[in-house]
């Protein structure tokens, strides 16, 4: 290794010092064995002799990107690299702090006198002491920066080598949400248990579909003023092996955190198209995900499932997100387009969440906006919220779209949008969902949803 020194100064001076041989001597922090050998022995003394004395923090700090100092100067300027920032965090964690290279980029920092801070203030610390300090090599000023995992150390039977290895995790979580930022190992290991348990909702979503248990729940929207339905919007329900329902907001959000959302869009769809072939009277709504509006085998098949069948077409509506409209308001044009082609509606579900302007409605041709819920609910106290309401009901007047007030759940509120002119009302006090088709009378042979042909030819086509 060189022993010329890159000295790190305040970005906002000169741009720092040329880079030069120094006399002052660099760190001696060791690396690789001998340095965790060095925090390890620390960290088990203070172990062994501070019971009840108080929490210490190991912290571990990697170098952002050092490969491309690297790559771009050379295997001696990266080591000086090295070098300076030993010296720096040595200077930023105080003179009581252990501070040592165990490895490659990465250095470790014991603190075992924390005062009256915390271990996210001094992680902080020494982030933004590295965001005020600059290189200078001979291309200007260079700026070096570094991620941080760290514990705190409460639990003295965990062996020196056991927290180090935690303080390094957290590093790694660090690194992978984008570098230059703290990780805690408790936060890092809290969202591990979160994980865990979103994938056993995944792989549960998953069998539940092969063994038929994904099901349709409908609820109905009905007409403001004469309170007849005028359509039955699609949910998602699962029936678990002991029988129980789960709602979506069960499962759903880890059925989209794991990429699973247009094996649900592509199961439901073929469910939900199956019932006007079957019931000529009925009119359905199905929700269509971000993902599926960016997928082009979606919309294949369901332009395969429609194509000829308008009269199926003309009875469905299908639900799109106002945040999916605006990640790509031109490809979403072309999605809606296609579909009205075919004859299906188009609705905006959860309006008044985002930021769709009404002339991007028109744009896009949408036929019905299903104003948010959280505009209806407690609507009878809020005036914002009726004057939101009624603000969204005149301009849908005037470009000639029909509305849904969703989330009604008392009297009162339901009697508000009809006042306020809404066209349809969705929400408990008009209904709530169920797995029955609850366009038949009690007792009909078919109220219930079967175990059918349509079923298992969706489940054998998803998965």
């Amino acid at each position: 290794m060189s022993t010329g020194t890159i000295y790190m100064t305040p970005g906002s001076g000169d741009g720092g010092r040329d880079i030069a041989g120094s006399a002052s001597a660099p760190l001696t922090a060791g690396g690789g064995h001998a340095g965790r050998k060095s925090i390890h022995q620390a960290v088990q003394l203070w172990l062994d002799g501070h019971e009840g004395q108080g929490n210490a923090c190991l912290l571990a700090v990697g170098i952002d990107r050092l490969s491309l100092f690297n790559e771009a100067f050379g295997a001696e300027y990266a080591d000086r690299i090295i070098d300076e920032t030993g010296r720096h965090l040595k200077a930023l964690a105080g003179q009581s702090a252990h501070v040592t290279r165990i490895g490659g980029d990465t250095f470790g920092v014991f603190v075992e006198k924390m005062g009256a801070l915390d271990m996210a203030t001094i992680a902080d610390h020494m982030l933004n002491g590295f965001y005020e300090m600059s290189l200078r090599a001979e291309m200007g000023p260079v700026r070096v920066g570094v991620s941080i995992g760290g514990l705190e150390i409460a639990d003295r039977k965990i062996s020196a080598q056991g927290l180090l290895a935690k303080a390094e995790a957290a590093l790694r979580a660090a690194k992978d949400q984008g570098r230059g930022c703290f990780v805690s190992y408790a936060e890092m290991a809290e969202q591990g248990s979160n994980y865990r348990s979103m994938l056993a909702i995944g792989d549960n979503f998953l069998k539940a579909i092969k063994d038929h248990r994904v099901r349709l729940a409908f609820q109905p929207v009905v007409d403001a003023k004469t309170r007849a339905v005028s359509f039955y919007e699609c949910l998602v329900r699962i029936i678990g092996e002991n029988g129980n329902l789960m709602t979506a907001a069960e499962f759903i959000p880890a059925v989209e955190e794991l990429g699973l959302a247009r094996v649900l869009d592509r199961y439901t769809m073929h469910l939900a198209i199956q019932e006007p072939g079957m019931f000529p009277d009925i009119n359905l709504s199905v929700n269509v995900s971000n993902w599926s509006l960016t997928d082009p085998q979606w919309l294949s098949t369901v332009v395969g499932a429609l194509e000829g069948r308008r009269d199926v077409a003309e009875r469905l509506i299908i639900e799109i997100t106002e945040s999916t409209v605006m990640q790509d308001i031109k490809k979403t044009a072309m999605f809606i387009g296609t579909l009205k082609k075919l004859g299906c509606r188009i609705a905006l579900d959860d309006f008044g969440a985002g930021y769709t302007a009404f002339s991007q409605l028109k744009t896009l041709d949408i036929d019905i906006v299903k104003i948010d819920g959280s505009y209806v609910r407690g609507i009878t106290d809020t005036e914002e919220s009726r004057l939101f309401v009624r603000a969204l009901q005149s301009l849908a007047d005037g470009i000639d779209i029909e509305t849904v007030g969703e989330g009604a759940e008392t009297k009162g509120e339901a009697d508000l949008l009809v006042g306020d002119g809404v066209g349809h009302i969705q929400g408990f006090y008009c209904g709530r969902p169920s797995t029955e088709r609850l366009w038949l009378s009690p007792g009909h042979i078919h109220r219930e949803f079967p175990i059918d042909a349509s079923l298992i030819q969706a489940a054998d086509e998803i998965c």
